[in-house]
């Protein structure tokens, strides 16, 4: 599979930028069929493989899909939404019934049966009609087709967390140090920055990275320290749990953390330089350890009583070499992975491992109501003739 290399934003278009990269993974029997019995896959963004996987289940057998991004973060499903947060866009995704329907009946199967306008001799070569086709075969195996409606370019906000709220789409915008709301017109809107940031510069001053959701509203966050200089963080580690509403600290002391996430009642999030699941009760103050994972736990979501958790290789720096998790472990024996966890008593139920060129995870969701999903972005050769439209009586 091809991805991108780290230089340069955005798609150009040359084969100079592309790389190959293995995907290859393992997993444990009962993964795929907790998937079916389910009735869910998961989306899953790597920004070092310019990726984002979505694992489906047919059967017994896992299949993973991969679509190639610049550097995605956050990945949010809400209701038939799929948004991607990349290096500077955030990328909307919609479930498309119109244009799986045109692909499952036939319509477009055959490029010369289209308008000349919908051809180009330019564009239609050999490579395009077998990308087309190949893509076609792709819809005609799934159940929901998510193809791109719109993408809004935001500049290098490094954005992590993404979420949908009441006052629209919300992201942890790390360079900033704040939290933000987006607008066609303006960006980004800047809402809730932590009282010891003391102004909005793009110098990612505590590394601000995970967002917690209650109500419609943010209402935890994750930091790496409470200092307030550019990147202070690659030297001073101290990571802390932050009541938004509040603006206050609620946990310090922690090793990178990430992932904050509300369920039931509860503030779960990774401690991800100890390879921990910790949970917080906001109403006696006391967390715990739910589980431990011999890898850098970053992305976290739940479904019933089962709790998803991504967990990606160590790796050298000048920050992560100081982290607990790297005297337990060595990059080698770390595993960059999907692990489905009871979340009360925090047991392995299953588990994925990338055994590939894949070693950076960031975040995961669920897509519900779907095993087989499929994702067709505007630079797809089947992109230029996939439609969607309402159908309204003309006059």
């Amino acid at each position: 599979m091809q991805g991108y290399r780290e230089q340069g934003y955005g798609s150009t278009g040359d084969e100079a930028d592309l790389v190959n990269i293995d995907f290859a993974s393992e997993y444990s029997v009962n993964f795929p069929k907790i998937l079916q019995a389910l009735g869910i896959s998961l989306a899953v963004s790597s920004y070092q493989s310019h990726a984002v996987m979505l694992l489906r289940s047919r059967g017994t057998a896992l299949n993973c899909s991969v679509k190639k991004f610049v550097r995605p973060m956050g990945v949010c499903v809400s209701e038939d939404r799929l948004l991607v947060s990349t290096v500077n866009r955030i990328v909307n995704f919609k479930a498309s019934s119109m244009s799986r329907k045109s692909v499952l009946s036939g319509e477009v199967d055959n490029i010369d049966s289209l308008a000349s306008k919908l051809r180009d001799e330019q564009r239609d070569t050999d490579a395009f009609k077998a990308l087309r086709t190949e893509q076609i075969s792709a819809i005609k195996q799934c159940d929901v087709l998510f193809t791109e409606r719109s993408s809004l370019t935001t500049g290098t906000l490094n954005t992590h967390d993404i979420a949908w709220g009441d006052d629209g789409l919300w992201v942890v915008n790390s360079s900033f140090s704040c939290l933000a709301t987006l607008s066609s017109e303006s960006g980004f809107t800047p809402r809730w920055r932590p009282h010891f940031i003391s102004e909005l510069k793009p110098q990612d001053r505590c590394h601000l990275n995970g967002m917690a959701m209650l109500d419609g509203q943010p209402k935890y966050v994750t930091t790496f320290n409470t200092q307030d200089y550019q990147d202070s963080w690659r030297t001073e580690l101290n990571g802390t749990l932050m009541d938004v509403e509040k603006n206050e600290i609620l946990i310090s002391g922690l090793s990178m953390p990430h992932s904050p996430r509300c369920h039931d009642g509860k503030v779960y999030l990774c401690n991800s330089g100890e390879g921990e699941i910790l949970c917080y009760d906001p109403k006696t103050c006391e967390k715990s350890v739910l589980c431990t994972l011999p890898g850098f736990t970053r992305g976290l979501t739940f479904y019933g009583d089962l709790m998803l958790v991504a967990t990606s290789h160590v790796r050298s720096s000048t920050v992560v070499n100081d982290i607990p998790l790297t005297r337990a472990h060595t990059q080698r024996d770390t595993v960059c992975g999907i692990w489905i966890i009871n979340k009360h008593n925090g047991e392995i139920l299953s588990k994925l491992q990338f055994k590939g060129d894949v070693s950076q995870l960031y975040d995961l969701c669920i897509i519900p109501n779907s095993t087989f999903p499929e994702m067709i972005s505007g630079d797809d050769a089947i992109s230029a003739h996939l439609y969607e439209f309402t159908k309204e009586e003309l006059k």
